[in-house]
């Protein structure tokens, strides 16, 4: 299957605004309400296009965020890597080669909270040798989408 001309103003009409109508897509792509929501829904059920909603940690309270780096004997690590990504608190776990090996990121409502996570939760997991904090003081941006304190904004406008 391949986008078509329309697919791809109606992907580029939803990438700047996720919450745009059917209405608002059509008039982007020239079409119909009810023309994109079959296309779309097509699109979607054939697995074409994907939808990922980003939400920036801090509008929702959530205002520390740290990276996380662990070194674990080797016969533990998929189950220390699997245990982080059961956590609420963790919003991405991998396992990674060179002088760590598993790196999660988590966010906490703040630094006391992150503390109680880390030492706590995370600290005492079997197999566990040794863990880094990094906090993250800044953000700027996340996954293509620029930060403005704890509001997403849209890439650049070209007038």
């Amino acid at each position: 299957m391949r986008l078509t001309g329309e697919d791809e103003k109606i992907l580029g009409a939803l990438a700047a605004d996720g919450r745009a109508s059917l209405v608002d897509l059509a008039l982007a792509a020239g079409s119909t309400p009810g023309r994109v929501s079959r296309r779309l829904h097509l699109l979607l059920g054939q697995r074409v296009v994907h939808i990922d909603v980003e939400i920036s940690p801090a509008a929702l309270g959530y205002h520390a965020r740290a990276n996380l780096w662990l070194r674990v004997h080797p016969s533990e690590v998929k189950n220390v890597g699997r245990s982080p990504a059961r956590e609420p608190e963790i919003a991405f776990v991998a396992a990674i080669s060179g002088a760590y090996d598993i790196h999660a990121v988590a966010h906490c409502r703040d630094f006391d909270e992150l503390f109680e996570f880390t030492s706590d939760r995370i600290g005492g997991l079997p197999g566990l040798q040794r863990m880094e904090v990094s906090p993250v003081l800044r953000q700027v941006k996340q996954a293509g989408t620029i930060l403005s304190g704890d509001r997403l904004v849209g890439p650049p406008t070209q007038a």
